[in-house]
């Protein structure tokens, strides 16, 4: 019981710092000025981290000292998910997806885009719409400058095993998941997204997409969108489309049985 309020009051915490729920820090910066690398810097450092050890969840900001104190201490290298959260951030559909890839023996690295100095908010999530006049391409490409440079950074972490990296996104973190053409990751997973920055990972990447009928954000486009684009760039992809309008799966026990095994279908044994 200690335990678990310890968690939510962390979770509780978190939140309220500003870099789960789409909080932009602009102040009078010009966006022109920043250091890219230093940007997607921020969001691997202030990254959530999740790590479970004899039933116990190691969990919390990659930089905060009692995460790097007990991660310092781990000796087994352990598969890696690389997570990224959705447009209005690392909320609690995203956080149950990090849990179920600990729970499976996974280490899951959930880089934070709204650490960065300059991070225009891009969506309404109580509309399930995009806001109009954002700078929707440009945050599309913070989203894959912050996978190249997560990629960099865990390779020079011990308890990372280097053969298994995979690469989760939901919603707006599905779609950069979708397009990101590095292959560094055995394979991807796409929640919540139609693709609609296009399929762009390396032919040889296997990828699972799962997508809701009736999601609110479709918009109009095909549901099986990801599908197509992928057959039409020769990547081998699995979809599953579930009835009914839920936008995150990580409720659905057969969406969470579909993924776990995906993931342990393509990860390198030993």
């Amino acid at each position: 019981m200690m335990r678990h309020l310890a968690n939510l009051l962390m979770f509780v915490c978190f939140l309220l710092s500003g870099c789960a729920g789409g909080v932009n820090p602009v102040g009078g910066i010009d966006p022109k000025t920043l250091d890219l690398a230093d940007e997607a810097r921020r969001t691997f450092d202030a990254a959530y981290v999740v790590i479970q050890i004899n039933g116990a969840f190691i969990e919390g900001r990659m930089s905060e000292d009692f995460v790097r104190r007990k991660l310092a201490g781990l000796q087994k290298k352990r598969p890696t998910v690389i997570f990224l959260h959705g447009c209005a951030g690392l909320g609690r559909g995203n956080l149950r997806y990090t849990r179920l890839f600990a729970e499976a023996g996974y280490a899951v690295i959930a880089p934070v885009s709204f650490a960065r100095l300059y991070r225009p908010e891009t969506c309404d999530p109580s509309r399930h719409r995009g806001i109009k006049g954002a700078p929707h391409r440009r945050v599309n490409q913070m989203r894959q400058e912050e996978i190249h440079h997560a990629a960099y950074r865990v390779r020079r972490i011990s308890w990372v095993d280097q053969k298994n990296l995979f690469l989760v996104g939901h919603s707006q973190g599905g779609t950069a998941t979708a397009s990101y053409e590095g292959d560094e990751f055995l394979a991807h997973v796409i929640s919540g997204s139609v693709c609609w920055r296009g399929v762009r990972m390396p032919t040889g990447t296997p990828a699972l997409a799962l997508y809701s009928k009736d999601d609110p954000w479709r918009r109009g486009r095909p549901a099986d969108q990801c599908l197509r684009k992928a057959r039409a760039r020769g990547v081998n992809m699995e979809f599953h489309l579930f009835e009914g309008r839920v936008h995150n799966l990580s409720r659905d026990e057969r969406a969470r049985r579909l993924i776990l095994d995906f993931l342990n279908r393509n990860r390198m044994m030993e």
